[in-house]
C-alpha cells in the first residue's frame, strides 16, 4: 500500500494543469505540421503514464512497475517513429485546417484528465478504477476548469460572438460538478448550483439565436451540440437518484469537456441554418431544451423529496401512480408514461424552473414593448405566473385552501382534486363565474395572456418569433383568420364533452353513487394530467409544426375556449383610430405580428373600425406592430369612458 500524500497529488495536478494549458497554447495559436504532430505525441503521453500508474497505486509491486515504465517507454519510442520519419523526410504536413486533428487533440485532452482521475483514485482507495470514476474527484475538476478557462480566455477575441456566449455561460455549468466531493451536503448544493446555471445559460443560447433568426448562422448547429450536452448532464443527475450512479454524468462531463475544448480551438460548427426557417432545426432544439427541462424538474423535485430516489421510490411518487407495463393489453404502459411524464411536468419544482426561464426571455421582450398597456400586461403576466401559479397554492399560507376560493381553481376541472360538494360551488362553481365576468369586461385575455402559464411559455423573445410558423408550418396555415372550421368545433365539443362527463362522473363517485376510476385516478384528476400536463407540452414543443398558441387556435384547452367564448360576447375587441390609414397600408404587419394568425384584422379595420374575434386573446402584438399606431385596446374601461362622456354631453345640453 503506498501511503497517500494529497499535497503530492495536488502539485501533480497543477503541474498536469500547466502542461496541458501549454498543450493548447501551442494548437490554439497555430501549431501546424510538425510541431502540431509533436504537440498530439505529448499529450497522449500522458494517458500512458497515468493509466499504467493507476495499477501500481492500487497495487504496488515490481511487476506493476515495470509494467509502468515499459508503457511508458513504449510510447515514447514507437510514437516518436513517425515524428522522427517526418523530419528526416522534410516533410511539411498541413494540419492544422483538419477539424478531426483538432478533434484527436480534444479526445487525447480528455482522457489525459480522466486517466489521471483514475491513477489518483486508486492511489487513495488501493483499487483500480476506471476513466469515469476518474471524473469522480476535485483533481480532475481542478484540472479541467483551468483547462477550460484558458482556452476560452486565450482566444476570447477571436471566438465570435455566439460561441464566446456559449463558452462563457457553459464555463460555470461544468464548474459546479456534484461529483467533485462525496459529500452530501456539497451534491445538494452543487445541483443547485449547476441547475441555476444552466438556465441562465439557456435563456443566454436562446437570446444568440434570437438575435441571428433572420440569417443562416452557425450559432445554430452550435447550440443544439451544446444543449445535447446540457441534456446528457440533466439526465446523468437523473439517474444518479435513480440508481445511484454518476457513469451517465461522468460521461456527460467528459463530452462538455471535449465540446468546450474543441469548440474553442476549431470554431463554431461549420454548418448554417436558421430556425424560423427550418422546421427541423427549431424542432431540435425546442425538443431538447423540453427534455433537458424534464431531466432537471425532475432532479429538482428529487432534492426537495417530493420524488423519493431508487427506481422504487421513484415510481412510489408518481401522482397517478404505477401499475404493472404488461397489464391491460399493454395499456399499462401508456398509462405508467402519462403518470411518469405528468408527475414531472405538474410538479412545482419544474414549473418553478420553466417560470425563471421563460421569465428571463420575457423580460428581455420588455425593452422592446413600446405600447404602454402592453409593458403592464406584461408585468402582469409575469407576475401573475410567480404569485398565482407559483406563490398562491404551493407556497402561501392558504395553499391547502386555494380549492375553495373562486379563481383558484384554476384551468377548469380535476386541477385540484376531484368534483366534490364541498368545492362544486365555492371553488369550482366560483372560479367559472368571476372568470366568465372578467373575460365578458376585459377578454379572454386575462386568462390567455395574463394568469396561463401559456403566455410567458409563448411571449418571451424566442417563443415568440416561432409564431412565422403560424403561416408556414402546414397545420398552422389552416388555422389562420378567424373562421372556425369544422374540425375547430370538432374539437372543441369533443374536448368539452370529456370534461362535462368525467366532471359528472367525479361527482357521483364522491357522492358514493358510483365507483368509477381511472386505474384508482379519479376522472377529472387522469384528464388534467393528460390534458395539461402532457398534452399541452406535446402541442407546446410542436410549434414548429402547429404554430404557437395551438391550444386557443386549435381548440385544445376547454378553460380557454370557455373564456375565448364569453369573451366574444362582451366588450372586448381591437379598435382603430382612422379605418383609411389601414386602406392605404402596404405592410399589414398587424396580422403578421398576430401570435394566434388573424390575418383578416385588417379588411374588419377597414369595414367595421374594428376588430372581433373568438381566437383574439389580447396578446396585443398587432398594437405593437402598427407603423402608425393606429390600432388600439377596447374592453369595459372604454365602453364606460364613452357612457360617461355621453352623460356629460347630454347634462350640458340639458
Amino acid at each position: 500500500m503506498i501511503n497517500v500524500n494529497y499535497y503530492e497529488l495536488w502539485a501533480i495536478a497543477s503541474l498536469m494543469a500547466v502542461f496541458s494549458i501549454y498543450l493548447i497554447y501551442l494548437v490554439k495559436r497555430g501549431a501546424d505540421g510538425i510541431p502540431l504532430i509533436i504537440t498530439l505525441y505529448l499529450a497522449g503521453s500522458m494517458i500512458f503514464m497515468f493509466i499504467p500508474l493507476s495499477f501500481y497505486f492500487a497495487s504496488p509491486s515490481i511487476y506493476n512497475l515495470a509494467m509502468v515504465l515499459a508503457s511508458s517507454s513504449g510510447y515514447m519510442i514507437i510514437g516518436l517513429l513517425p515524428v522522427v520519419y517526418l523530419v528526416t523526410k522534410n516533410s511539411k504536413p498541413r494540419l492544422r485546417e483538419k477539424w478531426f486533428v483538432i478533434a484527436a487533440f480534444s479526445i487525447i485532452m480528455v482522457f489525459s484528465e480522466a486517466s489521471m482521475g483514475e491513477a489518483f483514485y486508486s492511489a487513495l482507495y488501493n483499487n483500480v478504477g476506471n476513466l469515469l470514476l476518474g471524473v469522480q474527484n476535485y483533481w480532475y475538476q481542478a484540472t479541467m476548469i483551468a483547462e477550460m478557462s484558458f482556452a476560452l480566455i486565450y482566444g476570447f477575441k477571436k471566438l465570435d460572438r455566439g460561441l464566446r456566449t456559449f463558452l462563457a455561460f457553459t464555463l460555470p455549468v461544468m464548474a459546479v460538478s456534484p461529483v467533485a466531493l462525496d459529500l452530501h451536503s456539497f451534491v445538494f448544493t452543487a445541483i443547485w448550483l449547476s441547475a441555476s446555471f444552466m438556465i441562465v445559460s439557456t435563456v443566454a443560447i436562446y437570446e444568440v439565436l434570437y438575435k441571428e433568426r433572420m440569417r443562416a448562422s452557425q450559432s445554430t448547429f452550435t447550440a443544439i451540440e451544446l444543449m445535447l450536452v446540457y441534456t446528457l448532464m440533466m439526465a446523468g443527475e437523473f439517474t444518479y437518484f435513480l440508481v445511484g450512479s454518476w457513469y451517465l454524468y461522468d460521461f456527460a462531463m467528459l463530452a462538455g469537456m471535449f465540446w468546450f475544448i474543441y469548440r474553442s480551438i476549431q470554431g463554431p460548427s461549420s454548418f448554417k441554418g436558421s430556425y424560423l426557417k427550418d422546421q427541423k432545426l427549431a424542432f431540435s432544439i425546442i425538443v431538447l431544451t423540453f427534455v433537458m427541462e424534464w431531466f432537471m424538474g425532475a432532479v429538482l423535485d428529487f432534492e426537495e423529496g417530493l420524488l423519493s430516489p431508487s427506481i422504487a421510490g421513484f415510481l412510489s411518487s408518481l401522482s397517478l401512480g404505477f401499475i404493472s407495463p404488461y397489464s391491460y393489453l399493454g395499456l399499462g404502459a401508456i398509462f405508467d408514461f402519462f403518470s411518469i411524464f405528468g408527475t414531472v411536468t405538474g410538479s412545482v419544482w419544474f414549473l418553478v424552473m420553466m417560470g425563471t426561464e421563460m421569465g428571463l426571455l420575457a423580460v428581455f421582450r420588455i425593452k422592446g414593448l413600446k405600447n404602454k398597456e402592453n409593458k403592464v400586461r406584461f408585468i402582469l403576466m409575469i407576475s401573475a405566473y410567480a404569485i398565482y401559479t407559483l406563490y398562491l397554492p404551493s407556497f402561501s399560507p392558504i395553499s391547502n385552501n386555494v380549492g375553495y376560493i373562486p379563481y383558484m381553481w384554476s384551468m377548469g376541472l380535476g386541477t385540484n382534486g376531484p368534483v366534490t360538494a364541498s368545492v362544486l360551488l365555492p371553488g369550482i362553481i366560483g372560479t367559472y363565474a368571476v372568470s366568465a365576468i372578467l373575460s365578458f369586461m376585459f377578454g379572454s385575455r386575462q386568462i390567455c395572456s395574463v394568469t396561463c402559464t401559456a403566455p410567458l411559455m409563448y411571449q418571451g423573445t424566442f417563443y415568440d418569433s416561432t409564431k412565422s410558423f403560424n403561416r408556414t408550418s402546414k397545420l398552422g396555415r389552416k388555422t389562420l383568420t378567424s373562421r372556425l372550421k369544422p374540425w375547430f368545433k370538432f374539437i372543441i365539443l369533443g374536448v368539452w364533452t370529456i370534461y362535462l362527463t368525467s366532471a359528472i362522473i367525479s361527482y357521483l363517485n364522491s357522492a358514493n353513487i358510483i365507483s368509477f376510476t381511472i386505474f384508482g385516478n379519479d376522472v377529472t384528476v387522469f384528464l388534467y394530467t393528460f390534458f395539461f400536463n402532457f398534452l399541452w407540452y406535446i402541442v407546446f414543443i410542436s410549434i414548429p409544426f402547429m404554430g404557437t398558441y395551438a391550444c386557443a387556435t386549435q381548440g385544445w384547452c376547454s378553460w380557454g375556449s370557455f373564456n375565448q367564448a364569453v369573451s366574444s360576447l362582451g366588450f372586448w375587441r381591437l379598435k382603430v383610430k382612422d379605418p383609411k390609414t389601414c386602406l392605404n397600408c402596404k405592410t399589414v404587419d398587424c396580422a403578421n405580428a398576430c401570435p394566434t394568425g388573424l390575418t383578416d384584422m385588417r379588411s374588419s379595420f377597414i369595414k367595421k373600425g374594428e376588430f372581433k374575434s373568438f381566437k383574439c386573446i389580447g396578446v396585443g402584438d398587432c398594437v405593437e406592430a402598427c407603423p402608425y399606431d393606429n390600432i388600439l385596446f377596447y374592453d369595459v374601461r372604454h365602453w364606460l369612458k364613452e357612457k360617461i362622456k355621453k352623460l356629460e354631453k347630454q347634462n350640458k345640453l340639458g
